[in-house]
């Protein structure tokens, strides 16, 4: 796994862990870096909801959506999945799922703050030592806030709903301690609490970093303010706001709780205002575009399909929310609905509306696809389809959904790749008339029952078991066949993974990565009735 680049810096710090194991609470707060000035959201968030996204029908035929305020237990508008040639674990479904929730509260959300990592235990291997640090903290608390989102959906778990408050604080606290309105953070810390990084370690991760010569990434410390003492990462990629936007329109979606409400209309209006004043760039501190923040498709950092999908997303989201100038900046300037409108800066000789750009997406030059760019369009067009209630741009985005995030023009296309996350994303958006893809669909409740009951760094070697037919875009090796979930090295939300990836490991039971990728497959397809509490 080659994702995190601060691996491993989790041990340098020599710390020990002045407490014992946080227990696992329900409906309590863990502590946070509180909420300051921020209103009590109750009574000032209106009482709407979002349009209807529409309804989707697989072999169950039934409404893809519950609306926020029914109590109803699974909104199950699919028939379950199954996969009988495989027998799994000892461990069933539900149970994982069960462990992982209490594993989460357990080890995940280290108490005094609200972001959710990865863990490194003591000796005994019970008890939390310190957080495992990653440049994706974002990325995962954004998963995770979404997986709790659908656990409150499909069972009205107040646990369930005492996550999302907290993370989606959390995730608050990432945007507003930057300074810059919808600027998030990769991640803050403090470094007064056990388990974290000092703040002279932080002050000196990134030695040749100086802010006021070039733009980099670097730890800076908060001098005054609600969030002094605290610290924060710059630098923040496309790959973080893919979490964060997931999560909100997962919360907006199916939570039906005013502070969750309040806390997201925040961050999404912000966002889209960040968005339109800085032409679709993620504008850093230094007021210089981040180093992946490009979202303007000819941005030329990626390709134009892959930039619109997320820009067509994330101002879809701001418009269901915000309404207004979001509505109008994404039907007149995305979609250029009214006519031509040179309304992004370096599009301006030939604007085109974003949907044009769709069929480049990127996501099929074999070997060298960059399977984070997989995992981020998949959770773009996610939130997009669930919010489109024009029918004639809804088809094109199904289109390609199809087309390129599906089963694009390519050796490996995602179809073939037995990925569960992205396979139930597609069951749930897909175009009705599509034909039903049943075995890729029993696949993905097959890699769900290989699924590993533990997420500690288990023996990996796909290196020797595995013969080489290419390299990736890195120069790694990779293989043409898809290697087993239970194969594969551990990592954080393991969906984004490329599971051609040839690697080798050691076992390490003390690094324990976040539950995120697990939980989120296993409440969504909850939500929908691909799984059922039995299974």
């Amino acid at each position: 796994m080659k994702r995190r680049e601060d691996r491993g810096s989790a041990c340098l710090w020599g710390l020990a862990l002045a407490g014992a194991i946080l227990a696992a609470s329900c409906g309590t707060s863990r502590g946070s870096i509180g909420d300051p000035g921020f209103p009590d959201a109750v009574g000032e968030v209106a009482p709407d909801v979002p349009a209807d996204p529409g309804t989707e029908t697989g072999p169950g035929d039934a409404a893809d959506a519950l609306p926020s305020d029914t109590p109803a237990v699974d909104a199950r508008p699919f028939d379950a999945l199954g996969c009988p040639q495989v027998a799994g674990t000892a461990m069933t479904l539900h149970e994982k799922a069960a462990k992982y929730d209490l594993q989460s509260r357990t080890w995940h959300l280290p108490a005094g703050q609200d972001l959710f990592y990865g863990a490194m235990l003591k000796d005994d291997l019970k008890t939390w030592d310190q957080i495992e640090m990653s440049d994706n903290v974002g990325l995962w608390t954004g998963a995770y806030a979404a997986s709790q989102a659908y656990r409150w959906a499909a069972t009205r778990d107040p646990e369930a709903l005492e996550n999302v408050r907290q993370v989606i604080r959390g995730e608050h606290d990432m945007m507003r301690i930057t300074g810059v309105p919808g600027l998030f953070t990769r991640v803050y810390i403090n470094p007064a609490l056990p388990g974290f990084p000092t703040a002279q370690w932080l002050g000196g991760a990134y030695p040749d970093c100086d802010l006021a010569v070039h733009h980099c990434k670097k730890y800076v410390e908060v001098t005054e303010g609600d969030y002094k003492g605290l610290w924060f990462k710059t630098d923040a990629s496309k790959d973080e706001y893919s979490g964060h936007v997931l999560s909100m329109a997962t919360a907006w979606e199916l939570v039906d709780d005013p502070e969750v409400r309040g806390r997201v209309r925040d961050i999404v209006t912000q966002v889209g205002d960040h968005l339109i004043q800085n032409g679709l760039r993620i504008t850093d501190i230094d007021g210089k575009v981040t180093t992946y923040g490009h979202l303007n498709a000819l941005g030329f950092d990626d390709f134009p399909g892959f930039n619109a999908i997320l820009a067509l997303s994330w101002m879809r989201l701001a418009a269901t929310v915000g309404g207004g100038k979001y509505k109008d900046f994404y039907d007149n300037c995305l979609l250029q609905k009214a006519g031509p409108n040179p309304c992004i800066a370096g599009e301006e000789a030939d604007p085109q509306p974003y949907t044009s750009y769709l069929d480049n997406v990127g996501l099929n030059v074999g070997c060298g696809t960059n399977w984070n760019n997989h995992g981020m369009a998949q959770m773009a067009m996610w939130s997009l389809l669930r919010f489109e209630d024009d029918p004639s741009t809804a088809a094109l985005y199904r289109k390609a959904l199809r087309e390129q995030l599906w089963d694009a023009s390519d050796p490996l296309p995602m179809r073939a790749q037995q990925n569960t996350m992205w396979t139930f994303f597609y069951l749930a958006n897909r175009d009705p008339a599509d034909p039903w893809p049943a075995d890729e669909a029993s696949k993905a409740i097959c890699v769900m029952k290989q699924y590993p009951e533990s997420t500690h760094h288990h023996a990996t070697d796909t290196l020797h078991t595995y013969a080489e037919a290419c390299k990736d875009r890195s120069g790694d090796p990779m293989t043409d066949v898809v290697i087993p979930i239970d194969q594969t090295g551990m990592d954080n939300f393991l969906w984004f993974r490329n599971p051609y990836d040839m690697e080798q490991e050691p076992e390490d039971p003390k690094t324990v990565e976040s539950t995120e990728g697990y939980l989120l497959a296993y409440w969504v397809g909850r939500y929908f009735g691909f799984i059922t509490p039995d299974m």
